[in-house]
């Protein structure tokens, strides 16, 4: 009787396939996958996951393929089946380190195409090779993407939406139009802006004279023209933020200002460029504003950035930047006064009153006994955990440590022997393909230093390991060190900004003036070898 499993089935497509292409559709994909089944596991059936329209070079951003993932490592499943290594990942590094994890798991990964059955035939460097092809299509896209890109910019051709006032022209390609409506709002802010109103201001004067938003201008002219509108969301509030872009753009006085950002790699966030890398078009569009007028507010703004005060601060205001309202997320906003104690409001309500959200009027002598409580509750549970570790339990922990070095070390012959056979095997495929000398030579150096580079990741973890395993034989000495530590900020009578920004993350306040601290993750560091994992642990379960 034939056994019987229970399959997980992947499918993804991602938007540069060409969907007309029979081979990578979805469907073909679930064929193949559902013949294979058929012949090879015969009364098994698999329960299919699918991604459209996702890239290949990320794990995170597949709904699809993380929920199957969930259920894979939660041992739902025996096999997890794909048609082929690039429906699983096009990044080489990522997609071996995702096999490895679910290899670890107890899961059997079928690739039916690439003939591959891991690890039941453990072939990893035929892995390695797979994934290494499957990469170079998308490192090659995403060059010459770049490449047009840049192109693009030198050329002083307009690459993304027109900002706040302006429109792309519906037939003329690169040329940029005034919209009346949204540069008569951006004159206005200039305006108010060169008379000493500030961003805050500003924004609440906008939007409590109904002037249109980004979105809120974009529908209104959507419908005017009789098209639906009804999926754009438009929000009728001003952001200060968003008069704050508006007034540094030098768009508004003809400027095309391009590679003012980079993108660091593929899937990477963009960083800003230095001022003296931007390419710059003056006279480019139609300007908004004078130049003149633009070059004042820009006086006016660096003028206000100047910080006069040279006498000592006169409210402490502790908490700032790390306390929050825990209804609507706003930075909570200090309230000073000489005749009353000292405490904290709502951000949102501060700016807009009822109309953003309630006072959440808090004192600030409140706070400090929410987080002494806090501290003491604690240091009562790390005095119970640290009270545990014997001597025993060290012997235990040292020979457990010395087990996963002999481990360590063993991986690394194995390494070693796995660089031996790529490099006879580099020879043979050079010796069958002579065309080939070059690609091939490119892809195993790549294969070769990743083995390197593994073999060298491997030695800094023993060296790591034994470093620990010294550290960890001195926890008993260090437990009356890190009672000191807690001691002393439970015997202080309130906290000062240094206190608040060592050992705490957050701190939310709601409507009903419940405090809800949460200590920094890497508060371990106070306490020189303990285990921050064991102290993280601990303070998430308060």
């Amino acid at each position: 009787m034939n056994p019987i499993y229970k399959i997980a089935a992947y499918t993804r497509i991602s938007v540069d396939d060409d969907t007309e292409r029979d081979n990578v559709s979805i469907e073909n994909q679930k064929a193949v996958i559902a013949e294979f089944i058929q012949a090879k596991f015969p009364g098994c059936r698999a329960d299919y996951y699918e991604d459209r329209d996702k890239s290949g070079y990320t794990f995170e951003q597949r709904a699809g393929y993380q929920a199957m993932r969930t259920l894979l490592l939660g041992g739902c499943y025996d096999i997890l089946m794909i048609k082929d290594f690039s429906r699983f990942s096009r990044r080489n590094s990522k997609g071996l380190v995702e096999l490895e994890d679910l290899r670890d798991a107890g899961i059997r990964i079928i690739a039916v195409t690439d003939g591959v059955d891991f690890p039941t035939n453990d072939d990893w460097l035929a892995i390695q090779f797979r994934f290494l092809m499957n990469e170079l299509p998308v490192t090659d896209a995403s060059k010459k993407v770049k490449t047009i890109i840049e192109s693009r910019q030198k050329k002083g051709e307009w690459i993304c939406n027109a900002p706040y006032g302006y429109y792309l022209h519906p037939t003329k390609k690169n040329t940029v139009c005034i919209d009346a409506e949204g540069a008569e709002t951006v004159r206005v802010i200039f305006d108010l802006y060169n008379k000493g109103f500030g961003y805050k201001k500003i924004s609440n004067y906008l939007t409590e004279h109904h002037y249109p938003t980004g979105f809120a201008l974009m529908k209104k002219q959507l419908e005017e023209k009789g098209a639906d509108a009804s999926k754009i969301k438009a929000n009728p509030v001003w952001s200060h933020i968003s008069v704050a872009k508006i007034l540094k753009n030098d768009f508004y006085i003809g400027t095309l200002r391009q590679n003012v950002w980079k993108r660091a790699g593929i899937n990477k966030k963009d960083v800003r460029v230095d001022d003296g890398e931007h390419i710059v078009f003056e006279n480019h569009h139609a300007p908004v504003i004078e130049n003149e007028v633009f070059q004042t507010a820009r006086e006016n703004a660096a003028k206000r950035s100047v910080s006069h005060y040279k006498g000592v601060r006169k409210y402490r205001n502790p908490y700032s930047g790390v306390l929050f309202c825990d209804d609507c997320g706003s930075p909570m906003f200090s309230v000073s006064n000489p005749k009353r104690p000292p405490a904290y409001l709502c951000g949102a309500y501060h700016r807009l009153g009822r109309k953003g959200c309630t006072s959440h009027h808090i004192h600030e002598r409140v706070i400090d006994g929410s987080v002494r409580a806090y501290i003491m509750t604690v240091r009562d549970r790390l005095c119970g955990e640290l009270a545990g570790l014997g001597v025993d339990a060290g012997k235990e922990g040292a020979a457990r440590n010395r087990r996963h070095i002999d481990g360590l070390r063993r991986k690394i012959a194995d390494v070693k022997r796995q660089l031996t056979e790529a490099t006879k095997q580099r020879v043979k495929e050079i010796a069958r393909n002579p065309q080939n000398e070059r690609l091939i030579a490119e892809v195993y150096d790549e294969i070769q230093k990743e083995f390197q580079n593994e073999i060298k990741n491997i030695t800094f973890h023993i060296d790591y390991l034994s470093t620990e395993a010294e550290k960890k034989s001195r926890i008993k000495e260090n437990i009356n060190g890190v009672l000191e530590i807690f001691e002393g900020l439970i015997r202080k009578e309130a906290y000062d900004k240094t206190d608040v920004a060592l050992i705490i993350e957050r701190i939310t306040v709601d409507q009903n003036k419940v405090v809800t601290v949460r200590l920094k993750s890497s508060i371990a560091e106070l306490f020189g070898t303990i285990d921050s994992a064991a102290i993280a642990d601990s303070a998430a379960a308060f």
